[in-house]
């Protein structure tokens, strides 16, 4: 869904991104480590002034005058961006008008390219309005413009910010839906040592976690998001990313046999009540964020599940809820994570599996994130694009917390602890990356989300038969093939 709705209290576009991970480093050190690199930036993209000969070099080769800039982003978002431009403002004299438009991104940006007043860069929260904007001409070719920096992004990314061969955008935030978020401290009292690798042990562990006295997951359903990237996540592990595009663009029926394979894993798993927090009519008033709160409670509640699924944005909340969480399986200063979240609570993540006989999967990933266009050319503008691609400002807002960056040049220790290290590398790592589904769909998104509570509340072959017909002729209708 919606990079921005992900997140109870955070305006991030398009379902969710995720706060604060955790430390907070001052604003100007940041600014300070990473100015450097950024000085040669006003002569690299060109400048409409005279360099300089005075002996005053801070301002030589200065571009000066302004960009309009468009995102998502409010409130301490916001804030984290403006902090990841500042040295772009300090070395080319630009200066950065900001609008941060929240989860009315996508309806204000195609009301301003129609009423031709655009902003000059925009950020938007999913490639289906960067190819609709390419299809227009409403969007500038990067391809010259960037060169040799599109080498900071894989293959994937740069495939998805591209149309018809031409690259019109770069992706600037990532997000990971491939994490499963479990409580170190219960899997240990289950006597489990290690998370699971494929789906077949992720049931086993779960039937482990019971027998211990533990209910495996709490499920996150709200109104139907969280449920569809569960779905969305076993779709891609069992039918592979060139599939699952395919289905994206509805050039797959909704009622093909992999489509019902998906249903029939996923079945395996919601077909146990007591491996769900409240069974299944628990868990389909189970809304987001309060499913994370029922793995990790703010204190002195304690856990109430091991696990819960949903993206790497789920971080905010878990630390939001105290500052004891610790990332890991280690507590505050080393010591043995503790149920108890008035202790050393901890948090951690594994990779969704894939089933045994479709490992070759578990390196796609779902995600999210936000892509930068440039919709007028000019010097400052250029400028920005080039910048947004280079490591400079994912490196500040790493280090801020609550970002993962696609861009390879990003260090992993720009980020404040192994958890999110390791997240940010496997979106940057990712050999398939795949944009959330639904959020691709169109009109009928809501009636898919729909469409997949109902398989919850009964994960029957028979009904799943009838939920494919069903979606599939929403499909048509919305997508007009």
């Amino acid at each position: 869904m919606p990079y921005a709705n992900w997140i109870a209290g955070a305006t991030d576009g398009f379902a969710p991104v995720r706060r604060t991970f955790m430390t907070q480093v001052s604003t100007l050190g940041k600014l300070a480590v990473v100015t450097a690199g950024v000085l040669g930036i006003a002569t690299a993209c060109g400048s409409t002034s005279t360099p300089s000969t005075s002996s005053s070099s801070s301002t030589s080769g200065k571009i000066g005058g302004s960009v309009t800039v468009w995102a998502e982003w409010t409130a301490q978002e916001q804030h984290d961006f403006l902090a990841a431009l500042a040295p772009f403002e300090s070395a080319t004299g630009i200066t950065v008008n900001y609008q941060g438009k929240g989860n009315n991104m996508d309806t204000a940006l195609t009301a301003a390219v129609s009423g031709g007043s655009p902003p000059n860069v925009a950020l938007v929260p999913d490639p289906g309005t960067l190819v609709s904007l390419a299809k227009g001409g409403s969007v500038k070719d990067l391809t010259s413009v960037l060169g040799g920096l599109t080498s900071n992004f894989g293959t994937a990314w740069n495939t998805l910010a591209s149309y018809n061969g031409k690259q019109y955008g770069v992706w600037f935030k990532g997000a990971n839906k491939n994490t499963i978020w479990y409580n170190p401290a219960l899997f240990t009292q289950a006597g489990i040592s290690s998370p699971p690798t494929s789906w077949e042990q992720l049931l086993s562990d779960a039937a482990q976690l019971k027998a211990a006295g533990i209910t495996p997951f709490s499920l996150c359903t709200d109104v139907g998001w969280p449920v569809a990237d569960m779905w969305q996540n076993v779709y891609l592990k069992t039918a592979g990313a060139a599939a699952y595009n395919k289905l994206a663009s509805h050039a797959l029926k909704w009622t093909d046999p992999t489509v019902t394979t998906a249903f029939t894993t996923l079945g395996q798993l919601f077909s146990q009540p007591s491996y769900l927090l409240g069974g299944l009519q628990g868990s389909l008033s189970n809304a987001y964020p309060a499913c994370v709160d029922k793995v990790f409670p703010k204190p002195p509640a304690q856990p109430q599940a091991a696990m819960v699924f949903e993206g790497d944005f789920m971080v905010s909340e878990i630390t939001g809820n105290s500052a004891n969480y610790a990332p890991g399986t280690t507590g505050t200063g080393g010591a043995a994570c503790t149920a108890d979240a008035s202790k050393t609570p901890c948090y951690n993540f594994f990779a969704f599996p894939a089933p045994a006989a479709d490992s070759a999967n578990n390196s796609a990933i779902q995600g999210a994130g936000d892509v930068a266009m440039m919709l007028t050319q000019t010097p400052q503008s250029t400028a920005l694009m080039k910048y947004l691609a280079g490591p400079q400002p994912g490196t500040i807002w790493a280090t801020l917390g609550g970002f993962a960056s696609p861009n390879n040049q990003v260090k992993p220790s720009a980020y404040p602890d192994p958890v999110t290290q390791a997240d940010a590398q496997a979106l940057v790592g990712a050999t398939s990356f795949v944009f959330s589904l639904d959020d691709l769909q169109g009109t009928w998104e809501p009636k898919m989300w729909a469409d997949l509570l109902q398989f919850l509340q009964n994960p029957s072959s028979s009904n799943v038969s009838t939920i494919e017909s069903t979606m599939d002729t929403q499909a048509t209708a919305a997508l007009g093939h």
